[in-house]
């Protein structure tokens, strides 16, 4: 790059960043800088080399490192080197900024929802999610979200249509909850049954991410009213499938224990019961019940023998 060239950038930056041009001695002094001339032998009109080095040239150098030294101190010596580097760096297309997506806003209006949800905030929590329904309508988490909501609050029927609403836009978890109520709210075992087997189904397609907690769960739903429609076999199946792929829900070892009852095969009743307490938490949904009948059950065999 010719001096004038570059002269003529730095003089930009300087009005851009100061408001003001480069005065004459402070080009000459630049200039004469570039092309590696000492102070002593620099002839700028008006000037003494010695007033130069020491008022001109200080004041100077403190403006270019305010304007291209990014937080460096640039000097005589070091100002080639900064102005190539300023020039390269700025010579260089910016990248265009990002801007917020429907798709992010309807994201952020639903994490927005579930804290508030966390606080115990629910009118305010159902504006966000509401929110980001009406940004993105086809938001499969945030119909989830809702139900979780007004399923905690005993809500029954409306949570099941957001689930359905979530279901039907992809979300596998969805079905889960659906195959869930069906079961333990409305008694319709058939119809557990048909709505597990379509979350089993998404899990399988491609367009799905394969996730095993949520087949795990699906199978063991499934296995509960298979047990309640009397078919034992096909229960005990989609337990042990449920097993292979989380061993650690207590749920599903309490179902197996009715099972294991109903099969008549006592040896591995009370092993399933032990397990069921094992892993089974007061927090998750249907599990309190099953510490409580694990214990007496346990209790039982235990005094028979």
């Amino acid at each position: 790059m010719e001096v004038e060239e570059m002269l003529s950038l730095l003089d930009k930056w300087v009005v851009e960043k100061k408001g003001k041009s480069l005065g004459f001695a402070e080009k000459e002094i630049i200039r004469l800088s570039w092309l590696d001339v000492d102070y002593a032998d620099m002839n700028i009109s008006g000037y003494s080399p010695s007033y130069v080095e020491r008022r001109l040239a200080k004041g100077l150098w403190a403006l270019v490192s305010e304007v291209i030294g990014e937080g460096k101190k640039v000097t005589k010596k070091t100002s080639k080197l900064a102005m190539q580097e300023a020039i390269k760096k700025r010579s260089q297309p910016e990248a265009p900024e990002i801007e917020m997506t429907f798709f992010d806003a309807a994201r952020d209006a639903n994490n927005r929802g579930l804290n508030l949800k966390q606080a115990g905030e629910l009118i305010e929590a159902r504006k966000h999610f509401d929110l980001a329904i009406k940004i993105n309508p086809d938001n499969a988490v945030t119909y989830y979200n809702q139900a979780l909501m007004h399923e905690e609050a005993g809500k029954v029927d409306l949570a099941m249509e957001l689930y359905q609403d979530a279901a039907f836009r992809g979300l596998a978890a969805a079905y889960c909850k659906l195959g869930r109520l069906h079961i333990v709210e409305y008694k319709n075992f058939r119809k557990s049954v048909e709505k597990i087997g379509h979350g089993l189904k998404l899990l399988e397609t491609e367009k799905v991410k394969y996730d095993k907690i949520v087949k795990a769960a699906l199978l063991t739903y499934l296995a509960w009213a298979w047990k309640e429609q009397g078919c034992y076999e096909e229960a005990l199946d989609n337990l042990q499938q449920a097993i292979k792929l989380r061993i650690d829900r207590g749920l599903t070892y309490g179902i197996m224990a009715e099972v294991y009852e109903n099969l008549g095969n006592d040896p591995e009743v009370a092993i399933a019961w032990k397990k069921c307490l094992e892993y089974a938490k007061c927090d998750r949904p249907d599990e309190d019940f099953y510490i409580g009948k694990a214990r007496q059950r346990l209790k039982q065999i235990g005094d028979a023998n």
